[in-house]
């Protein structure tokens, strides 16, 4: 959680937590595992999770601060990283809520990336298979959306002629 190399004040209890260290340790749990993941670790839903990461709820419910915050404590007394709780569903990673949507735009965002590393003279041999794992990731991720057509609109009802009813 704290980065730079600086070692994370250890809390005792829940509630001693202050808010914004509680977003940045649910961020950091969107970020390794998902927005539904992390909702199921705190048992709240994925909209909630994504609305007080963002910072549009200021200070979650009671109940939903002492779950946070007690997971935070778990984790810290553990001393695990957020990427090594094992969730049972699986949903789409993170990548989808960071790329732009289409496989096409996504594809193109990561080949433009990887072009660019290539150009640096430290760039690692590994840079092109990388690249591949990457494209053939989210494209498997991307071919799982359901395509949801447009709503199919019936033909207009055509209306009798008046004076034709009694026919």
């Amino acid at each position: 959680m704290a980065g730079g190399g600086e070692s994370p004040r250890r809390y005792s209890s829940w509630s001693e937590i202050p808010v914004p260290v509680l977003r940045a340790f649910l961020a950091e749990l969107v970020q390794e595992m998902g927005l539904r993941e992390a909702g199921r670790l705190i048992e709240r839903g994925r909209e909630q999770v994504r609305k007080f990461v963002a910072g549009k709820i200021e200070a979650p419910h009671p109940r939903t601060r002492e779950k946070l915050g007690n997971l935070l404590i778990e984790r810290q007394g553990r001393g695990d990283r957020v990427a090594e709780t094992l969730v049972q569903a699986p949903s789409a990673t993170p990548l989808k809520l960071i790329l732009p949507k289409g496989l096409e735009r996504a594809t193109g965002d990561i080949r433009a990336m990887f072009a660019l590393i290539r150009k640096h003279r430290d760039a690692p041999e590994t840079t092109t298979g990388v690249e591949q794992w990457l494209l053939r990731h989210v494209k498997s991720e991307y071919s799982s959306e359901q395509a949801y057509a447009a709503p199919k609109r019936g033909a207009p009802r055509k209306r009798a002629p008046k004076g034709k009813a009694g026919e």
